[in-house]
């Protein structure tokens, strides 16, 4: 069975994410004593962790992009 998050889900989900790894990096930065490459690194990291849970369709990202047609936007 194949588990997706429903939109509003989806949305959460990539909030406290986002938050989560922003408050880390900000916990991490004072540490490497100025490689801030480390934190861009971190970032993109994150990044392309959130963009293979929406390729895998885990994610839904409606809440980006809208319905994907006319007929799922129910017009």
């Amino acid at each position: 069975m194949k588990t997706v998050l429903s939109s509003r889900m989806s949305a959460l989900f990539v909030t406290v994410y986002m938050l989560g790894t922003l408050f880390l990096r900000f916990l991490i930065e004072p540490q490497l004593g100025g490689a801030i490459w480390i934190s861009v690194a971190l970032g993109g990291f994150g990044l392309v962790f959130l963009w293979a849970l929406g390729r895998a369709r885990f994610l839904n990202f409606e809440f980006l992009f809208g319905p994907k047609n006319e007929q799922e936007a129910g017009t």
